[in-house]
């Protein structure tokens, strides 16, 4: 009795299955195409077209065969448009990345600099729009600090002569600042790192600017360029979600050229924006704490030296959101404070043959807020 059941339904399985696939390889009245994606706003983003045949000369083979990955036949007349936010993640750290930029013409690289107003607009009115509008938005937030150490921590005397023993100093500084960063976690931790608002909450000192009803002031004489390191004021980048576009059978459509003919679902916008190593431009875009608020929390490692005051200078400070181009939503803005800070410092037991000294360091600050949209709307 059980056979009969059991060969019941797998008779009715086989008889679905083939329905299904006869559908699928009939008329394609069932089949669904992917809906192209339009962008909501056009602001000059910032993607260069390269040939297989330049980029041949110029990268390894796998990571050729990696941007060209959806083509088939790799002739050199193929062709590969990529942001330059993309270039920079995939090459940015690469011995060959300058020569991957000396390939764009110089009429394509103006396009870091021709439209710097109205992004840096388009960015004002997004980021100013989230502070406002917290009806619409939950943002999470967390804050890391951390200090590049090596040969940029120089140890000088109170005239500013450079110290001997700089190894042993910079050896007891390390240690010095893990002790006492984590006595500063508390106060990175002090407005709920991790931790979402609610829909409707108050923002003002929930984003920067702490305290400000606006989140940026910025004008495009805030914004810091230094073509020579490729440093660049204010600047978007497209990437888009591509999928396969299906004939009337179903399957992946092919071009004339015999080529999957791909259709963009989806567009991510990445804004680059560089500020410029003044305190006044700094403070229209970033929060910057008090000198008694941070020195409290370097008393966990007075056994091995003492801070008595610092100095803070800026340095180029940058700005990153990444943002649905289709609905013009920021989904994150993270905030890369870099500094040079110099510490009047006094030395405690083994170093203290070195008495007060002062010691200058590069440092980075980083807020990261994530914005979370109330998809009821």
């Amino acid at each position: 009795m059980k056979k009969t059941v059991f060969k019941s339904i797998a008779l009715v399985l086989v008889l679905v299955m083939m329905v299904s696939a006869f559908t699928a390889c009939g008329t394609g009245d069932n089949v669904e195409r992917p809906q192209e994606a339009k962008i909501k706003t056009d602001i000059g983003d910032v993607i260069f077209t390269f040939t297989y045949g330049d980029l041949r000369g110029v990268l390894p083979g796998e990571k050729l065969a990696s941007l060209f990955e959806n083509t088939n036949k790799k002739t050199d007349d193929k062709t590969v448009s990529i942001s330059y936010y993309e270039l920079v993640s995939k090459f940015g750290s690469e011995e060959y990345f300058d020569s991957i930029l000396n390939l764009i013409p110089e009429e394509d690289m103006k396009k870091f600099t021709s439209n710097t107003k109205e992004v840096l607009d388009y960015y004002n009115t997004l980021i100013n729009g989230i502070k406002a509008d917290s009806g619409s938005v939950r943002v999470s937030y967390r804050e890391s600090f951390w200090i590049n150490h090596g040969d940029g921590v120089v140890f000088t005397d109170l005239e500013g002569n450079e110290l001997e023993g700089q190894k042993e100093l910079r050896a007891a500084f390390r240690l010095y600042a893990d002790t006492a960063l984590k006595g500063i976690g508390s106060v990175l931790n002090n407005r709920g790192q991790d931790e979402a608002t609610d829909f409707g909450a108050d923002l003002t000192n929930e984003m920067y600017v702490f305290g400000s009803k606006t989140a940026s002031t910025l004008t495009v004489a805030d914004l810091y360029t230094n073509a020579e390191t490729k440093t660049y004021p204010a600047y978007t980048s497209l990437t888009p979600t591509l999928e396969f576009d299906l004939d009337e059978k179903g399957n992946n459509a092919k071009g004339e050229d015999g080529e999957y003919i791909f259709v963009p679902t989806d567009w991510y916008r990445t804004v680059s924006i560089c500020v410029k190593p003044e305190e006044e431009s700094v403070k229209k875009a970033f929060s910057v704490r008090e000198q008694d608020e941070v020195l409290k929390y370097f008393d966990v490692a007075k056994e091995y030296m003492t801070v008595n005051s610092f100095e803070i200078a800026f340095e180029p400070c940058y700005i990153t959101a990444g943002i649905n181009a289709v609905s013009d939503q920021m989904t994150y803005c993270t905030y890369d404070k870099n500094m040079i800070v110099t510490m009047n410092i006094t030395f405690s037991g083994a170093l203290e043959k070195y008495g007060t000294v002062l010691v200058t360091f590069p440092c980075t600050d980083q807020m990261v807020f994530d914005f979370g949209w109330n998809t009821a709307e």
